[in-house]
């Protein structure tokens, strides 16, 4: 099973889409170099020209100036963490460590370094260094401020690592921590959900999962590990919901019609598998029959997060007077919170 979960999930495993953000979002320059590579996309995109450049050439050549300046300044800390940054994002791993090492040289009190550290080390299978890295920005945390964002993180990769080295309690511990951290975390979720999976506590591991797909309602691997989960517990209509969903995020719309239609004869009471329903009529833009599941969704359970956002949709291309996310002020599901804040439970 360890093996399996590995194929996709993050540590020595490529980086997705939150994890990347968590790089990102470090590196005030990286963002620079993000912003300015999105103005030169949609100045060709308007154009009508597809001889631009592309993501990894305009990476490339912030590269390219990048190193020159740290050749030039080789003492400038900020320097030295953009083009670690962007190695981490090319994959050059190595790379990557030798500049957050060569900043914490100048700085040995930085918390970017520490943790751009600890990523690099994981892809390069060093764990006991990366466990240092992490633990140390944790630490830091005891006696002074530090970035939320980069604690959470640091706990979120601790069970990351935790979970390569099959410490399975070890991981639940530290994702817990991430989760409760930041609660939208849809991939410390997953993970989470993953370690009780593994552990065998069957129904922690469906919640988990529940949570990662609330804020991803595409989360392709959370979907497929749910299922099984479900089939372990023979619970044949949210086994069937979750493979409907696995289907949508595959964005093979018949299939997932067909599983979760089916999901729903088997559980008629499934108040999620009609959200999805939902959503998979929405995006076949049968607006008729996905309006009619969000409703029963809604009317199953008020406050389905995924429901009412979708009915709001449908609403507000009606209308055009309605913002997105919300419903209309005489609709029967606007006694309850709308967001998907309220849907965590401790």
């Amino acid at each position: 099973m360890i093996a399996k979960i590995k194929q996709r999930l993050p540590g020595a495993y490529p980086l997705r889409g939150k994890m990347l953000d968590r790089i990102i979002l470090w590196s005030g320059i990286l963002l620079v170099v993000a912003i300015a590579a999105f103005g030169t996309y949609y100045y060709f995109d308007q154009k009508g020209q597809n001889s631009g450049p592309s993501r990894d050439e305009l990476i490339q050549t912030q590269v390219t100036q990048y190193e020159q300046v740290v050749r030039d300044d080789p003492n400038n800390i900020t320097n030295r963490l953009g083009l670690a940054d962007l190695y981490l994002v090319l994959d050059r791993f190595q790379d990557a460590a030798t500049q957050y090492e060569a900043a914490l040289t100048i700085n040995d009190q930085s918390v970017l370094a520490q943790v751009g550290l600890g990523r690099a080390r994981i892809e390069l299978g060093d764990l006991a260094g990366a466990t240092e890295n992490f633990q140390a920005v944790i630490d830091k945390s005891q006696e002074e401020d530090v970035s939320g964002e980069l604690v959470q993180s640091s706990h979120y990769y601790l069970g990351i690592i935790a979970m390569q080295q099959e410490d399975l309690e070890g991981a639940i511990t530290k994702l817990t921590e991430a989760t409760r951290l930041e609660r939208s975390d849809s991939d410390a979720w997953y993970m989470l959900g993953a370690a009780y999976f593994q552990s065998g506590k069957l129904e922690e591991a469906a919640d988990a999962l529940a949570q990662a797909v609330l804020f991803v309602p595409d989360f392709a691997e959370a979907y497929d590990t749910m299922a099984q989960v479900y089939d372990q517990q023979g619970s044949r209509g949210e086994a069937l919901y979750a493979r409907g969903m696995l289907a949508y995020s595959n964005e093979e719309y018949d299939d997932a019609a067909r599983k979760l239609e089916e999901a729903v004869s088997v559980s008629p009471t499934l108040a999620v598998a009609y959200s999805g329903l939902g959503l998979v009529r929405e995006r076949q833009n049968l607006r008729d029959e996905a309006s009619r599941a969000y409703q029963q969704a809604l009317h199953l359970k008020p406050d389905d997060f995924n429901a009412r956002s979708g009915l709001a949709r449908l609403t507000q291309e009606d209308s055009g007077t309605t913002s997105e996310g919300e419903l209309p002020a005489n609709h029967p599901a606007t006694s309850g919170d709308t967001s998907a804040e309220q849907e965590v439970t401790p």
